[in-house]
């Protein structure tokens, strides 16, 4: 096997070369596309599309009926809906915290009480949400 690693390399591609296909050779090529489809996202902003590797997202939420996704300082825009994202991310570092946002629970640096009795959800990096009381019990089940 011959890998090689160029830190000026435009973009990543994987070549694999073969005297035939074999049983063996296709879980690979199944493996690779599974993980490439399953660890990124398609954001915009500014009319660019960005990719997004999922371990850095803290949050999405909706606003206003459009979705956004943070990830560290930075607001993105999602295309699709908050239940479409649950349906078909891999990951289960996310969470479900109100109607309108779902949490990475890689992401949260604590919570507390806020004045009105309701949880403040506070990020690594320092965005903050509220948890509607009806997702508190499933979200401290998880960090758990």
């Amino acid at each position: 096997m011959i890998l090689n690693v160029h830190p000026n390399i435009e973009e990543e591609k994987i070549e694999i070369w073969v005297k035939e296909m074999t049983p063996n050779i296709d879980q690979i090529v199944k493996l690779v596309h599974s993980q490439e489809e399953m660890n990124i996202i398609t954001v915009m902003k500014e009319d660019r599309s960005y990719i997004l590797n999922l371990d850095q997202i803290s949050h999405l939420y909706v606003e206003n009926k459009t979705c956004y996704l943070v990830a560290g300082q930075e607001k993105y825009i999602y295309k699709h809906s908050l239940k479409y994202f649950e349906e078909n991310s891999p990951s289960s570092h996310f969470i479900r915290i109100s109607k309108n946002c779902i949490a990475n629970i890689k992401w949260i640096h604590y919570f507390e009480v806020g004045f009105s009795g309701q949880l403040v959800l506070k990020f690594k990096n320092d965005w903050k949400e509220y948890v509607s009381r009806k997702y508190v019990k499933e979200l401290k089940r998880r960090l758990n």
